[in-house]
């Protein structure tokens, strides 16, 4: 009998703990949220979409939360250095937009939030708003990206030199400018 009042007392301690880690989680979710999102409803978090049409893409989804009329605005939270959204983070958004509305058929905003924690202030995020491009420019990035991997067209370099250090098709764009010269 003693045994089974031990068990029991564990199982009642493991239960209390589950509960403050679940309200815990859900208070750090909710103070990182975009204030303009404060009354959505979160109803994606680390969810993958795939579609095959119009073009083939799978994309992996931060955060997606529901308005009260029912659409979709999305939240990409970045860590970096610097606190502003990027043509990079505009263009995996509208890519996530893109894979959300083909594969479910929900509607998600022309617009989305690049979340970035402030440096030095422990759970202070600030949120950045930001317009999506639409369907037919993703598609247009995306061929062109296939075109350049293909050797059809031939890669550039971006408009910022820092924004090719990290770029995994940097090594094409430095091979193609010494064959051009």
């Amino acid at each position: 009998m003693e045994n089974l009042s031990f068990v029991a007392l564990g199982v009642a301690l493991l239960l209390v703990l589950i509960w403050r880690w679940a309200r815990k989680s859900g208070a750090a979710e909710r103070a990182s949220r975009p204030r303009a999102l404060a009354g959505a409803e979160l109803v994606y978090m680390e969810k993958l979409f795939r579609i095959k049409a119009p073009i083939r893409l799978v994309a992996k989804v931060d955060r997606g939360y529901r308005l009260p009329g029912g659409s979709l605005v999305l939240v990409e939270l970045k860590i970096r250095r610097q606190d502003r959204p990027y043509l990079s983070d505009v263009i995996q958004l509208s890519a996530q937009r893109l894979a959300i509305e083909a594969q479910t058929g929900e509607v998600v905003e022309p617009y989305a939030f690049v979340s970035i924690p402030k440096s030095g202030r422990l759970g202070k995020v600030k949120s950045h708003r930001v317009l999506l491009l639409d369907a037919e420019s993703v598609a247009r990035i995306y061929e062109r990206r296939e075109a350049v991997l293909a050797g059809v067209v031939a890669p550039s370099y971006a408009s910022s030199e820092r924004a090719c250090h990290g770029c995994a098709l940097r090594p094409m764009c430095d091979r193609f400018a010494k064959t051009s010269r």
